[in-house]
């Protein structure tokens, strides 16, 4: 695992990102420490060498490097978009400055990015992009210590402007370029021609798949385990009419969507 290419996990909200970054983030802790305990048992030992507490200790490759949320957005301050424009930045540097086996968060891939295919494993999960526009829905509703919460109903927040954007959060992500219209067709074979070049794209309803490429990946067996559930109670439904709405919301991620899951 020392020699392994790193693996660069996007993580997109409610695409099963936060069991995908445990299970991924485990595996990836054990092998390290396994690698490491196998190349110091297998490490000569010379006579006469100072000893091991007078040796000046070797930097360390880190095993993961995971995006904190909040320092990250203290960190960039002001906008969002001083946010993300702190990330793109901050994801080709981590990578050469710490060499990290498993990077994890929510960054966005940029054009530039693109040199680093040959020396970096790009992986990602999507998931049905309506079910995913409603699973955030009800987590911004009804989830506890949300940090944008919301109290309009579905309807509302489809057409607020805001939230409408999520309706094309793959090419927002994946596209390359803020310069593109999300909604053109240009946006939309920017981002699959993008996510093509990943080694792996996974997809919610297909994990074994994901982690079983992904294993290749990162030189260890990872298991993913289900963890957060709905915070919306049993009886909340979302009727026929406004699912059709969000789909015509979602028009840009389902052509992205199905053009990469078929």
């Amino acid at each position: 695992m020392l020699d392994q290419k790193p693996v660069v996990f996007f993580h997109v909200m409610k695409c099963g990102g936060t069991s995908v970054r445990a299970g991924l983030s485990t595996s990836a802790a054990r092998a390290r420490q396994a690698a490491i305990a196998e190349e110091t048992a297998a490490a000569p030992t010379a006579a006469g060498s100072a000893p091991a507490s007078e040796v000046a200790p070797k930097r360390e490759r880190p095993a993961i490097f995971e995006l904190d949320e909040r320092v990250a957005k203290a960190a960039a301050g002001g906008t969002d978009r001083d946010n993300w424009v702190f990330r793109d930045a901050l994801l080709p540097y981590v990578l050469s400055a710490e060499q990290p086996a498993l990077v994890l968060g929510h960054f966005r891939y940029r054009d530039r990015y693109a040199a680093l295919g040959s020396t970096t494993h790009f992986v990602t999960v999507l998931r049905e992009p309506v079910d995913r526009l409603v699973s955030l829905y009800k987590y911004r509703r009804y989830k506890e210590g949300v940090d944008v919460p919301v109290s309009m109903p579905f309807d509302a927040y489809l057409a607020d402007k805001r939230w409408a954007k999520e309706g094309h959060a793959y090419v927002d992500t994946f596209c390359g370029s803020v310069d593109l219209d999300p909604r053109s067709d240009e946006a939309i074979a920017a981002t699959v021609r993008n996510l093509r070049r990943f080694t792996v794209v996974g997809f919610t309803d297909r994990l074994d798949a994901f982690s079983t490429q992904v294993s290749e990946c990162l030189g260890a067996t990872v298991t993913i385990h289900k963890y957060n559930t709905s915070p919306a109670p049993e009886d909340v439904e979302i009727d026929a009419g406004a699912i059709e709405h969000a789909r015509s919301v979602c028009a840009p991620d389902i052509r992205v969507y199905e053009a990469l899951s078929t």
